[in-house]
Parts: C-alpha cells; structure tokens; sequence
C-alpha cells in the first residue's frame, strides 16, 4: 500500500481547503461521544442568499430539547455572502446515525452528511463519594407479571451544599413500573439518604439489564460562587425473568367467589352475579369472564380493580358485575380462575360455586302480533262480499278482491298493532314511574337493551351503581324514547 508523505498530506489539505471553506452546507457534532444524560448539539451550517432548514423536532426519536441560530455576513468581491447556522440540542439515549438532511439553498437542494453520536457508559459512583446514587432490586430472579420492588438511593455528606436534585425517570424495556410515594429522609453514617421506590411488572422472559440510573444535582462552587451540575451514576442490575408454565399469564396467590341478588326471579327480569378475586400479584391484568349460555341473555360489565400495598405486596380486589335474563329456570356454571401460585410454583385452578335460578310464570309473548293475525283472518271473509257487489266482470272481481282483502288487512293491522304499542307504552311508562332507585330501573330496563338510546341510559345507571358516579337520569326523556320505541 502506498503511503503518503508528510509533505503530500500537507498538499492534498491545502487543495482541499477551499472546498471545505466555500462549501455551501455541512453539519458536525459539539462531541461524537456521550454518557447517558448528558446533552449534546448538532449543527447544520449553508451558506447562501434564500437558505430553508429542516424542521426537526427528534433526531431518530431523540427530541431536540432548544435550537438556536445564528447568521453572519461577508463581502467577497462586492459580494454579499449570507452564512447561517442551526444547533440542535438532544439527549441521545444510545449509540445511533444522525441521517442526512435537505437543505433548500437558493432554490437547490443540498445533502448534510451522516454523522455517528456514541452513547458510552458512564463511571458508576462509589461507596466512598461525597454523592452516590444506588440502585437496588429485591430479587434478581423472577417469574413474568411478578411484582418486585426496585429502590434508587441518593447519598450525600452531611454538609454539602446541594442547590437542586433531578431524579430521572426509571425507564426499562418489557417492564411495567410503578412509581410509589418517595420515603422521607434521614441521616446514616454522615450521610442524607433519600430513596424513591418502585414496583416494576417484568412482561416477557428473558435477561434483562437495568441501565445506570442517573440523578442530575446542582451544587454551588465555594471560590468562583457559580452553580455547577454534575451528573451521579448508580451500577446496572441484572435480572432473570422466567416464563410461567402452561402458557399462563397470571401470578399470584388468590381466593375468588361470586354471589347473586336473587335464586328466584320474574320471566325476563335479570338476576344479577358479581364475580370477585381478591390476592396478591399482577392481579391488573385478569381478564374479563365471559359466561357460556346458549338459552340465556347475559350482560356484562366491565371488571374494576382496585390496587394497594399491603405488607409490601402488590394487592387488589378484582370485581365484574354480570346480568341473566331468562324465561325458565337456568343455572349459573361454576366459575374457575387458573394462576400459577408463587409461593408453592405449582398451577392452581379455584372455582366459584353454581347457582341453581328458579323462573316463576312464563314470558310474555307480544300479543299485537297474535292479535293482528287473528283480525286479519276475519276481514279475510267480509271485505270481498262489498267489492264483487260493485262489479259485473268476474275477472275485475278478483282483482278487485284481492286488493281489497291486501289494503283491509294491512289498514287494519296498522290501527290495532299502533293501539296495542300505545298500550305497551303506557305500561312500561307506569312502570318506569314507580321505579324508586337506580337499581330497580336498570333492572326494569335490562329487558330493551337491544334499544341504543336505552343501552346509552343503561350504561349511565351502571355507572351510578357500581362505580359510585352522580349521573342524572331524566324519566320525561325515557317516556319520549318509548313513544318512538317499537317494543315489539
């Protein structure tokens, strides 16, 4: 390989120096290496009279966290020459390109070039600092969706003069994390221990590496009296997170049982189930029971889950509300719950208790229908006599016939089918009058729940009932659905 003198290198620059001092855009970083957290600015520079910069607001999903410009002028030759520059400041949180831009220079398009930014790890503090930041998990191996507790602890010396503390945010990749209330500080040691808690969910097995945690503090120079900010790193934690067996999703340890208003109801009145599970473990993410009932109308609420921490665990009560219309007697199935039990690591399937729902008297069957049908048939046998009195032509007295046993029947039909929804109407209305609660209509009104605009006044009393809401239920506006409402 031939290699180039001193001499040579010295020529090549200084015939490549005008190029690069004429040239009309080029981009470059502040520095081409970071630690996690610290900030970094990238540059565009054109030159020209009509110059158009990129918008950007991320570079390759880094947001840019402040711009700047700049612009100076210079005369060559009588020549006006306009140089602008753009800085881009961003937080890179790993090693990446910058791409390259388009840059419009008086009506040109020009390229940046692609510019590599390296995310290098930071030096973690040690047990001897005057400020240390250290993170801490309860355990190191664990099952997908169990709960465990991860601290971060901030150290500093009993006299230091911190101005202000910036605790980033614990972010790790296939976790769910929740933040619990900071503890109060105290004193060990000579040093002022502070420590935020989490709880953090592993979704998916694997090996997973917690990165150095990061608090940003500000302290105040003795000699020069200027702010300063530096920047504490903790060690990174390692942690093994094994799959669940049979495919199962849910860990814990848990007791479920389901009770119901009534064991003996009306034809088409619901009997109302509540399904609850109470225990400790990633008890957010039990899913919705769904009722296999081929002969019976179930509707179901959306479960609620309240959550709390009780002697360090991750705790909560799981409750759906479920309603069956029937027009004969039914049983509710038992109703298992399948988890794997962290205590014991085995699979456990618990079972609630079936009920046995007694129907009294049978369902209404609409009698607009049979009583249209039976009325027609009547007409059938009077109408024709009228319209062949009036006619001489056997063939036009057919015709005449059948069109008026078809206009009879359908005349008829209309006036009697809008008598009985009218008297429908005024008993539902009754009905609805006399209802003194909100459980006691939505009972009532369960039965229409195929109505939208019902469906609608359904779900504004579930939400009064089982969630504790102060929805206004106008009757006057249900009458007016119901007279527009074929009960039919």
């Amino acid at each position: 390989m031939m290699k180039i003198s001193s001499l040579g290198k010295i020529i090549i620059f200084l015939i490549l120096l005008p190029i690069i001092l004429f040239a009309n855009v080029s981009s470059r970083l502040d520095k081409i290496a970071v630690a996690k957290g610290q900030s970094a600015t990238y540059t565009i520079t054109a030159s020209g009279n009509d110059i158009e910069f990129p918008n950007l607001r991320n570079l390759e999903g880094h947001p840019i966290v402040g711009t700047s410009t700049s612009t100076s002028l210079t005369y060559i030759n009588g020549s006006m020459k306009k140089t602008k520059s753009v800085n881009y400041t961003f937080v890179p949180k790993y090693t990446f390109t910058i791409p390259n831009y388009s840059i419009i220079i008086d009506g040109v398009e020009e390229q940046t070039e692609p510019i590599k930014i390296k995310v290098i790890k930071p030096t973690a503090s040690s047990p001897t600092d005057e400020l240390q930041l250290l993170l801490h998990v309860n355990k190191k191996t664990a099952y997908v969706g169990e709960a465990l507790k991860a601290t971060i602890i901030f150290k500093y010396k009993v006299g230091s003069s911190l101005l202000e503390l910036n605790l980033e945010e614990l972010e790790i990749n296939h976790f769910w994390i929740k933040a619990l209330a900071q503890s109060k500080q105290y004193e060990e040691n000579g040093y002022i221990i502070l420590k935020q808690n989490y709880l953090i969910f592993p979704q998916l097995a694997g090996s997973y590496t917690i990165d150095k945690q990061l608090i940003k503090v500000a302290k105040r120079e003795y000699k020069t009296n200027m702010i300063r900010w530096t920047n504490i790193y903790s060690k990174e934690v390692t942690l093994d997170i094994k799959a669940l067996p049979q495919g199962l999703s849910i860990q814990g340890d848990y007791k479920i049982s389901a009770k119901v208003d009534n064991t003996t109801t009306k034809a088409n009145q619901p009997v109302n189930l509540t399904i609850t599970i109470k225990g400790s473990g990633n008890i957010d993410d039990i899913e919705e029971f769904k009722l296999d009932m081929k002969d019976e109308v179930v509707y179901s609420t959306k479960p609620t889950v309240k959550t709390y921490i009780k002697d360090g665990k991750y705790t909560g009560d799981f409750t759906q509300k479920l309603s069956i219309i029937a027009d004969k007697d039914f049983t509710i199935p038992s109703i298992s719950f399948k988890y794997f039990d962290i205590k014991t690591k085995t699979v456990k399937i618990i079972k609630t208790k079936p009920f046995n729902i007694k129907v009294k008297g049978k369902a209404k069957i609409s009698p607009s229908i049979q009583t249209n049908k039976h009325i027609i048939q009547e007409k059938v046998i009077q109408l024709p006599a009228k319209i062949i009195y009036k006619t001489q032509d056997a063939y036009i007295q057919y015709i005449f016939a059948f069109a008026g046993f078809i206009l009879g029947g359908i005349i008829t039909f209309i006036l009697l089918r809008k008598k009985q929804v009218k008297i429908d109407h005024r008993e539902l209305s009754i009905k609805i009058k006399k209802t003194k609660s909100d459980k006691e209509l939505y009972n009532l009104l369960l039965a229409y729940s195929h109505n939208n605009q019902i469906v609608n006044i359904i779900k504004l009393l579930e939400q009064n009932i089982y969630n504790n809401k102060n929805n206004t239920i106008s009757k006057d506006e249900l009458y007016d659905i119901i007279e527009d409402y074929d009960l039919k």
